[in-house]
């Protein structure tokens, strides 16, 4: 091709309907992309680096090559893979329209630059990229050395005589989505560079560079050898590089080994034209089990590196009988590629280069948040964080007192104090505040029984071996015993201990079945009809539930007073109350508590009560005595609308294992205001009482309101 004519093509740019820039570009291949490198520059955001290719090989023979990428090349409105353009043709690239206005042949290189480009945007020329390049790198050149086909030439010197195209009529890359599709090696000197005139240094930085010569890039080694357990496994795996001539085009490795077949034929792994391989479809490696097969491909040309043997060339193995004929591919021969073997295969006449290598499968590349941490790192994160969470864990059980002051405490402690005392003292006002039950219509119209007040912590009277309520105690005797009396309790444990025997010693002894008392004398003589363990007041004489105390309540085993006695005053013996009569209570009147109200405030009492499970009555009677301040609250409001309201609430309710009341209802009341109903069912809701034994306890308590007398 020495002697042929340039033929110098004409473009015009435009943006919409905006003239951009007019080149002239006398080259047999264009390389047209965003890419400063580019012969025809494309400043357009959809056009990519190396975006199409344009071959020249006369003024009516220019044929444009798309190089696969997105959104692809338009020619006169319509998508194209490769065609013929002419003068006039429009192309389309992402929104950029260039326009051929014509192809001339260029007698010289002035003849080329005689149509100056606008000077809109001054395109970058090859010789003024950024080189990183070590001073080493160095470019093999003759003298004279052939010109580069991709480069750029300077008007200010005349063209060589231009290298002739190692692809011809045919090009192996086009249609490929492989940015280097179609496009030769610009950085690289072709192989008519390496003359008999020697090698020359031609780097950037040194002192004889000349940038209009081609130079290459090469790698420096920089450091020691990686080993090989670092990035390589012990799986077996085949690699194949696809090169023209020094330039990369492909690389593949397969693990497990996998065949790699190359031609234009659907299912290859790289496309390469039939024109340069003889074929549609050839193997250049063929894996059986974990040995590859390396096929010598008919017109090529290579040479085969064994560890420990050697290197040999196709022709030796073939000749040696070593390579056998192939059964993949007509007239081509195969031979079994041997642990980390190499070999490298060159189609004559194309600059087609394959290299296949029999190596060690790479080690995957850790992915995700904490690839990059080394085991060691793992340790010292785990050791740091349970070190953290030791120091946390014990400030949380060495923590010190929050209190800032010894003041404080003080002060907490006397709040704590008054509290109890205030506690107490309403206690002690809701137990001498009146509250009536049910009037006994069998009453003597006598003031309230008589009775001291028994020494000792104070107990609720009656059996703790039975269930039954609403029983009061009795001591057998004659109605008319002038001193009536209990007996104590160590005789009563003598006669059971002892029998007959022990009474004798000891004296007639105590009734078994009257209640006792550790000051009480060796017999018990009363003025009931018959003795009973049951509690202070009752409507009849009989066993009931108690903790075997003497008083209305409690565990303990006196009733909370300082006499010898029982009752709840300071007048006479035994009694069922605090005052001079008969009955039962303490008062004036008559009745079970005895006596009329001389006050006109608002009264409340309650009535009989009902308790289903283990709890005594009297614990609840007096919890809810205590709260009979909200309920009297929720009747005086009542009151403001009627005067007159008065009426019995009766509240049933549940308490849990806990003490809490879980739930609260109207009992069957009979006030006839709803809104005082609701109010003290509200209130029952809110109370709290002690754990009871054996499960939950149902209670129908009834309040009975009266505005006065």
């Amino acid at each position: 091709m020495e002697g042929k004519a340039k033929v110098a093509l004409t473009f015009a740019l435009y943006q919409g309907d905006q003239l951009v820039r007019r080149e002239a570009i006398a080259q047999d291949i264009v390389k047209v992309g965003k890419d400063p490198r580019s012969h025809l520059r494309v400043d357009d955001d959809l056009a990519s680096r190396m975006h199409a290719v344009i071959e020249v090989a006369g003024p009516n023979d220019i044929t444009l090559i798309d190089l696969g990428n997105e959104p692809g090349t338009m020619v006169n409105g319509q998508r194209v893979n490769k065609c013929k353009v002419r003068p006039g043709d429009q192309i389309q690239i992402g929104s950029t329209m260039i326009h051929l206005e014509s192809a001339e042949l260029a007698g010289s290189a002035d003849a080329a630059a005689a149509v100056p480009p606008a000077p809109v945007t001054p395109q970058v020329p090859p010789h003024q990229m950024q080189v990183n390049t070590p001073t080493e790198a160095i470019a093999p050149q003759s003298a004279p050395p052939a010109a580069n086909p991709f480069q750029s030439q300077s008007a200010s010197q005349p063209p060589p005589a231009p290298a002739a195209n190692p692809f011809a009529q045919a090009n192996p890359f086009a249609a490929v989505a492989s940015p280097f599709a179609a496009v030769a090696n610009p950085f690289v000197a072709s192989a008519a560079d390496q003359g008999a005139g020697g090698y020359a240094i031609n780097a950037p930085g040194g002192s004889d560079f000349d940038p209009s010569q081609p130079y290459t890039f090469s790698l420096v080694k920089s450091g020691p050898d990686v080993h090989p357990d670092e990035v390589e496994t012990h799986a077996a795996a085949i690699e194949v590089i696809v090169k023209w001539d020094q330039n990369t085009l492909h690389v593949a490795h397969n693990s497990p080994p996998k065949s790699f077949f190359v031609g234009e034929e659907p299912g290859a792994d790289y496309f390469v034209p039939s024109e340069v391989l003889g074929t549609t479809r050839a193997p250049v490696v063929v894996a059986r089990g974990v040995s590859a097969t390396l096929v010598m491909l008919p017109r090529s040309t290579g040479t085969v590196e064994i560890p420990g043997q050697g290197t040999f060339t196709f022709q030796d193995l073939i000749s040696g009988g070593r390579a056998r004929s192939s059964s993949e591919l007509s007239g081509a021969h195969e031979f079994d590629l041997p642990n980390n073997a190499k070999a490298r295969m060159e189609v004559e006449g194309t600059g087609l280069v394959f290299e296949v290598s029999a190596v060690n499968a790479g080690k995957a590349v850790a992915t995700g948040v904490l690839a990059s941490f080394e085991p060691a790192a793992y340790a010292f994160i785990g050791l740091s964080f349970l070190l953290h969470i030791g120091i946390i864990a014990s400030m949380a059980f060495f923590m010190p007192s929050m209190g800032s002051d010894d003041a404080e405490a003080i002060d907490r402690d006397q709040l704590l104090l008054m509290q109890k005392m205030l506690n107490a003292a309403a206690e002690r006002e809701q137990e001498e505040k009146e509250t009536e039950q049910q009037p006994d219509q069998n009453a003597d119209n006598k003031e309230g029984g008589t009775g001291t007040r028994a020494k000792g912590e104070e107990g609720s009277m009656g059996n703790p071996n039975t269930k039954d309520t609403n029983k009061r105690y009795g001591v057998q005797g004659p109605a008319d015993n002038p001193d009536p009396h209990i007996a104590r309790q160590a005789a009563m444990k003598e006669a059971q201990e002892f029998g007959m025997i022990g009474l004798i010693n000891v004296g007639a002894g105590g009734d078994p079945n009257a209640p006792t008392a550790p000051w009480g004398r060796d017999d018990s003589l009363g003025n009931d009809p018959l003795s009973a363990r049951g509690n202070m007041w009752g409507d009849s004489i009989g066993d009931a539930f108690g903790a075997g105390g003497l008083g209305l309540s409690g565990v303990g085993e006196g009733g909370g007073g300082r006499g010898e006695g029982i009752g709840l005053g300071n007048i006479g013996t035994l009694g069922h109350g605090a005052g001079t009569g008969t009955g039962q209570g303490f008062g004036n009147g008559h009745g079970r508590l005895g006596g009329a109200h001389q006050t006109k405030a608002p009264s409340l009492r309650q009535g009989q009560t009902q308790v289903n499970g283990r709890l005594p009555p009297e614990v609840i009677q007096r919890i809810v005595r205590q709260n009979f301040g909200r309920f009297r609250l929720c009747y005086e409001n009542g009151l403001r609308n009627n005067p007159t309201l008065s009426g019995r609430v009766s509240v049933k309710f549940v308490i849990d294992r806990s003490g809490a009341v879980s739930t609260a209802q109207d009992g069957g009341s009979e006030l006839p205001d709803q809104g005082v109903i609701s109010c003290v069912v509200r209130g029952f809701g809110n109370l709290s009482f002690p754990q009871p034994e054996g499960g939950i306890v149902t209670v129908v308590y009834p309040i009975i309101f009266n505005p006065g007398d």
